[in-house]
């Protein structure tokens, strides 16, 4: 019996676990306080009480799963909080679908990590842990997956940016091109970060550097690294099955090929035809059952892969249906972005402030040359349910044809007019600048990510299951 096994078995013998994680909280502390068990308690004689206590204790020092177990209830009540943004991690979490982790707990340099919970499947890994340490107030940290076998094949991303120490924090892996392996290594690289009492001084915007990459790599406190050993009875847990649905969307063919159904997440696998004159390069949409409960495009993580130019096959991510008993699901596209086999760059003039070409919805806002290059501005719709997403491919071309790296780009909502002081509303638009270093030519080429939008007022509806 492995450790996990033996944590599940001891936790068992404490109590029989409801339906709701809610419930088993607030069952747990009910009893605890449950006037009638204290009546009962003074019937018992003290010699039973003494030996139930030594056996307790013996339990409590002899195996550490049952200690810990005991003083979970505080923890799984973080685990519902933390997974409260997703409603496919909320119904796992409801569904006794979560693995603990015991003993991995390490301490470097006055930090403290442990890996307090997995939910995992067999395309995706979602780790929950604490960092703790008394010299530093807010901790940060980058997380990292290291597969047995070949590297690659997974993405990483974390949603707990700001969570106070000795909370729970998450990261979220998702396996593209391949299932989950049962073990595997887990790296933090631990940063200090800023608490409310003491917030990051603002930059002069005399001083800023429009050319700085922000964010970048941090003075690491401590890096850790655990072997993770996940449960197959979770790795293990998925469905694929055909769909093969063809339909037309914007006069162009498009068909689902299968859904992957885990209980973490839902996959939709789309293929467009060759043949169509524009690559399917954005989507708006969501679920819904027969019972009328609708399952969103997914949180934190990946929406969509393969939706660029060049490529005909994609897919993209959804809430999961899995615990929710639907016997049918229909998609619904709300909104469709695409990009012209034959569209032309966007042919920026950066001296007159001029653009050509530019993809639907979009506005040049103007291109200001520094020391060491130029700066170009644009204003962007925000449609559908997207909040702010990439206008332009991070390569841009001068009049001769030779490619230049963009090394990063930066986006904010809103948009105040310099000449007129007019505002835009933060929900209706965002501004994307992307720095052109070392570059003092007085032409540039992008390449539209998109250059024409779709909404559907009635969305289009398309029978998965």
């Amino acid at each position: 019996m492995n450790r996990n096994q033996e944590y599940a078995a001891l936790l068992a013998e404490l109590e029989q676990t409801p339906e709701a994680l809610e419930h088993t909280v607030g069952r747990a502390l009910d009893r605890q306080n449950d006037s009638r068990k204290k009546r009962r308690l003074f019937g018992i004689p003290a010699g039973s009480l003494a030996a139930c206590f030594l056996g307790f204790m013996l339990l409590v020092n002899l195996f550490p799963p049952f200690a810990r177990a005991c003083g979970n209830l505080p923890v799984l009540r973080e685990l519902a909080k933390a997974v409260a943004w997703s409603p496919s991690l909320s119904a796992a979490v409801e569904n006794e679908y979560v693995q603990p982790i015991v003993g991995q707990s390490q301490t470097v340099n006055s930090i403290t990590a442990t890996i307090e919970y997995v939910i995992v499947d067999m395309k995706q890994l979602n780790v929950y842990y604490t960092l703790e340490s008394r010299q530093y107030p807010q901790l940060e940290a980058e997380s990292h997956a290291v597969l047995p076998g070949e590297p690659g094949g997974c993405s990483t991303s974390s949603g707990s940016f700001g969570t106070p120490n000795g909370e729970l924090r998450s990261a979220r892996i998702d396996f593209i091109e391949r299932e989950i392996p049962e073990t595997l290594d887990f790296q933090l690289k631990v940063y200090a970060g800023h608490s409310e009492e003491e917030p990051v001084a603002p930059v002069p915007v005399e001083e800023a550097d429009p050319f700085d990459i922000p964010d970048s790599e941090p003075e690491y406190l401590a890096e850790f690294t655990f072997p993770l050993e996940l449960d197959p009875t979770f790795t293990a847990k998925g469905e694929l099955f055909p769909v093969d649905a063809v339909f037309e969307l914007d006069g162009r063919t498009v068909s689902i090929t299968e859904a992957e159904v885990y209980p973490t997440h839902m996959r939709l696998n789309i293929h467009t035809d060759p043949d169509n004159d524009a690559w399917l390069t954005g989507l708006d949409f969501y679920m819904e059952d027969e019972t009328g409960h609708q399952f969103r495009p997914s949180t934190n993580g990946i929406l969509s892969t393969g939706m660029t130019g060049g490529s005909d096959d994609s897919i993209i991510w959804l809430d999961s249906p899995y615990f929710e008993g639907s016997k049918s699901l229909t998609l619904h596209i709300t909104r469709a972005e695409w990009l012209d086999k034959t569209a032309p760059r966007t042919r920026l003039d950066l001296r007159k402030g001029t653009a050509e070409n530019l993809p639907e919805g979009i506005r040049f806002l103007k291109a200001e040359e520094h020391d060491r290059g130029w700066v170009v501005s644009f204003l962007a719709d925000i449609k559908g349910e997207h909040t702010m997403f990439g206008l332009f491919q991070h390569t841009f071309w001068d009049e001769a044809g030779q490619a230049h790296d963009i090394t990063w780009e930066s986006s904010s909502y809103g948009y105040e007019d310099p000449a007129t002081g007019e505002r835009v509303d933060f929900d209706s638009v965002f501004t994307a600048e992307y720095p052109l270093e070392n570059y003092h030519g007085d032409t540039a080429y992008l390449e539209p990510l998109f250059n024409h939008v779709t909404v559907f007022d009635i969305p289009i509806a398309i029978p998965i299951r």
